[in-house]
């Protein structure tokens, strides 16, 4: 009876289109937050000086804070446009999908 209903899920049409849209947001997120992180760690091994610089003259706080907390609020960003994402376009798939094999 398992392997039935898990055949029938893997031949839906609507489960084909979840799997090529979800595989495709990940990769578009893990690309985006690749370039993001390496560029930062790549940034503090080869230039290290430039994080070192204060923001503008007579301020204390560092490039490398700076961009660290950038670098932070992209993650949760990019978090929440998954969360949207989801919650738009893959949870109705997931329900008719659920709706049409059982």
């Amino acid at each position: 009876m398992t392997n039935d209903v898990v055949e029938r899920v893997l031949a839906h049409p609507k489960y084909q289109e979840l799997h090529r849209r979800r595989g495709r947001a990940s990769l578009g997120f893990f690309l985006l937050m690749l370039a993001i992180y390496a560029g930062f760690i790549l940034t503090l091994a080869f230039w290290p000086d430039v994080f070192a610089q204060p923001l503008a003259a007579g301020m204390t706080m560092s490039v490398g804070v700076f961009t660290a907390v950038l670098v932070a609020i992209s993650a949760v960003a990019m978090i929440a446009a998954y969360v949207r994402l989801s919650n738009k376009h893959y949870d109705p798939l997931i329900a008719a999908i659920v709706r049409d094999v059982t």
